[in-house]
């Protein structure tokens, strides 16, 4: 019987055995060798500090207070699926498949387990991409509309605030974009360094003086024309709208739980006029800002296809390698050892 790893409790990972389901003649069955999943995405979805004692309504686009919502933790009972993406090869396909064969070694979609049944749209041949690269299709998807949304153009100044995976990639593209100048902004060395390797122009700490300040210094005052905020911190919030330019954009990309803090919106967002947008590729149930020219399986192949010309590459970003049998303690490694794990991937 196969078995996967998957969320069973706030602070626990399990290794729970499952059956698949029989093929239907639209999938694809996949043995996984490689997958990720996310990191900020996966905590706060543990933590529910955003949606606790709300009810979304899909037709008014509204959250309306209900004090009955208390959503649900996971529990070996219910638990809750871990991954994002995965690399492998295809085992069965269905009759109405075309296009992938057995033997043929995809990535795509895919949850942490041994075996995953797929959609062929999500899938894609991996040819002689590097499997640590086509792992980064979907936070490339993220930062790859942050891009899109927030209008970077060639020439353009552009501030990447947070620099875990989807900020890492924001800060590549930004750069394969030809923005004039990137700064990358964290707090941890090893993300800083990386960005650095990435091309970014300038790197900050904010924890050490006024990152904001030197930002405009480094445009002669005016500020940047885009900051991509990716941290999901309130106080990275800040720092981006205090890094743009008079009418500059910034892109909040992070999941932000709980009250805003530290956010003054009676300062530079105001007296700047600044433009806040959320980008697609956060939240759910809605189309991307230039559909239907582009929508979500344009945007997944277009990525798909320059990760298989290795025309997107990260080398580094995937940092720490987990065998199947330790995947416990993801957790654990990505709260405790943020420092030095940028992107996990678990080898089965």
């Amino acid at each position: 019987m196969p078995r996967r790893l998957a969320a069973t409790g706030v602070n626990q990972v399990s290794i729970l055995s499952y059956e698949d389901a029989p093929l239907k003649d639209d999938e694809v069955l996949v043995r996984t060798e490689l997958a990720a999943g996310k990191h900020g995405t996966t905590a706060a979805a543990l933590d529910h500090g955003a949606l606790r004692g709300q009810r979304f309504d899909p037709d008014l686009r509204l959250f309306l207070d209900d004090p009955a919502v208390e959503p649900g933790l996971p529990t070996p009972a219910a638990p809750m699926a871990l991954g994002t993406t995965g690399v492998g090869v295809v085992m069965q396909v269905g009759k109405a498949v075309t296009g992938l064969q057995p033997g043929d070694r995809v990535f795509g979609r895919m949850d942490l387990r041994e075996t995953n049944v797929c959609k062929p749209d999500r899938l894609w041949l991996l040819g002689a991409a590097d499997p640590l690269d086509a792992l980064c299709v979907e936070p490339a998807f993220v930062a790859f509309h942050c891009l899109r949304e927030s209008h970077v153009r060639y020439g353009d100044t552009v501030v990447v605030v947070g620099l875990g995976a989807l900020g890492l990639l924001a800060v590549r593209m930004a750069v394969a974009s030809g923005a004039a100048l990137v700064v990358a902004i964290d707090p941890l060395p090893l993300r800083r360094q990386l960005a650095q390797s990435y091309g970014a122009d300038l790197v900050l700490d904010p924890t050490v003086g006024d990152a904001a300040l030197e930002v405009h210094r480094a445009t002669g005052g005016a500020g940047v024309d885009v900051a991509i905020e990716l941290s999901g911190a309130y106080p990275a919030l800040q720092t981006a709208v205090r890094c743009v330019r008079v009418g500059g954009t910034v892109c909040a990309a992070g999941f932000y739980q709980g009250e805003a803090n530290k956010l003054w919106l009676g300062r530079e967002f105001h007296h700047n006029r600044v433009t806040l947008i959320v980008p697609h590729g956060c939240g759910w149930g809605h189309p991307p800002r230039d559909y239907p020219l582009w929508d979500d399986q344009r945007a997944y192949d277009t990525l798909a296809h320059l990760i298989q010309q290795r025309r997107l590459t990260a080398p580094g970003l995937i940092n720490h390698t987990i065998p199947f049998e330790e995947g416990t303690g993801i957790l654990e490694l990505i709260r405790d050892r943020a420092h030095e794990v940028i992107k996990y991937a678990v080898r089965f």
